[in-house]
């Protein structure tokens, strides 16, 4: 496999940092999978449900970050990525199709799906990349993905009752590992400076995302409202979906020209080591947040039982969360702002459960109000005191 770039198999950070189409592409059979994993917490919000479904969700987030870092690190014209980003969008559709019955006839087929995605790319890298440096990181990510592959399986084949302990097991085989950097046999682990070479391609491809999965809970919220009964409370539980969308939206873009110039060019290590686990909350609030409001649509009168409350309150809780990480992480910063609002919205949550649906839901919002015009105050006194 050739290249016209003088890298090699290593992107060339001075072309174009737009992603490819074929990218693009891949992120939008998120939306599917994004779906999916909504219906699913809202169809069991029970503790055993929402643990099994946080699961599924982990694990095709997953998926997506390993795949762009695959598109990052190695040059997205050669044929072998682009063969590795298709490849791997047939599997995140069955790992999606499998979502509803994963913990029951469909457990195998989700297994099946992930493990085989991983493998395959693992595969077709190390024949790919045989003559290059980059060979050894393929090797690693292969070793590791072998050894969390053969728990995805075992809970595919073993009783539905134990499924969920040992992917959660082969969860953490996979967090972990990659938070150590593949400590593999004789190959050792990812040298450091493998993460100091980083695009703007990266953080906007997370940036991407992002914006992909609060359009999930917009279009989540219409399809619920457009199905459901028309009631005056049912309506301002749908504006009240829309008005948190966007109320994410605007905590999510305050300072992101910042984030993009801190993770390419000033601590790429960092963000390239850090990304995957922080925006692992962010994503899960918003799903979690899109299930809550499913349910308030359903059912918006009447008492909040404690599973609906830790998903009406716990997903936005989560989001700014992960926001904040980001935060902390590329420009050292900790809004007390976030914190204290986050503070008063948890320390009420026990109360919220003799209220209902929809109060609790306008609550929520009314905390994440609180938010964007603390953030407001906060950028520009910031912005006066330069």
């Amino acid at each position: 496999m050739t290249s016209t770039n003088p890298t090699g198999v290593r992107r060339d950070i001075r072309l174009s940092q737009r992603a490819t189409l074929l990218e693009l592409f891949f992120d939008v059979f998120y939306v599917a999978m994004f779906a999916q994993l909504s219906m699913q917490f809202a169809k069991d919000p029970s503790w055993a449900g929402l643990g099994q479904s946080l699961l599924l969700l982990l694990a095709a987030w997953w998926t997506w970050s390993v795949t762009t870092l695959a598109t990052e690190f190695y040059d997205p014209r050669l044929r072998v990525i682009q063969g590795v980003i298709a490849g791997t969008l047939f599997g995140v559709v069955l790992m999606a199709v499998a979502v509803p019955g994963a913990y029951g006839g469909r457990g195998l087929l989700f297994a099946c799906a992930y493990v085989g995605l991983h493998v395959v790319r693992g595969i077709l890298l190390i024949v790919a990349l045989r003559r290059h440096r980059a060979h050894a990181r393929a090797e690693r990510f292969l070793f590791w993905f072998v050894v969390s592959g053969s728990l995805w399986l075992a809970g595919g084949f073993v009783d539905p009752a134990w499924r969920a302990p040992v992917w959660a097991g082969a969860l953490v085989v996979d967090y972990v590992a990659a938070a150590l950097r593949y400590p593999t046999p004789k190959r050792g682990r990812v040298p450091l400076d493998e993460y100091d070479e980083l695009s703007v391609h990266f953080p906007e491809r997370y940036q991407q995302i992002a914006i992909l999965v609060l359009g999930e809970l917009a279009l989540m919220a219409t399809l619920q409202f457009g199905s459901a009964v028309y009631t005056p409370v049912r309506v301002v539980a749908f504006l009240t979906a829309i008005a948190i969308a966007l109320l994410f939206w605007q905590i999510y873009v305050v300072q992101t020209g910042r984030f993009v110039d801190r993770s390419a060019h000033q601590r790429p290590r960092r963000a390239v080591r850090l990304a995957p686990y922080v925006y692992a909350g962010l994503v899960s609030g918003v799903i979690a947040t899109s299930a809550g409001a499913e349910l308030v649509l359903h059912e918006p009168v009447g008492t909040t039982p404690v599973s609906w409350v830790v998903l009406i309150v716990g997903g936005p809780v989560l989001y700014v969360l992960g926001r904040m990480g980001s935060e902390y992480a590329l420009l050292g910063q900790l809004s007390r702002s976030r914190l204290g609002w986050l503070a008063l919205l948890v320390g009420v949550a026990p109360a919220l459960t003799a209220l209902a649906p929809i109060v609790v839901m306008i609550v929520t919002t009314a905390v994440l109000v609180g938010i964007t015009l603390t953030d407001t105050w906060r950028v520009r006194r910031e912005a006066s005191a330069r």
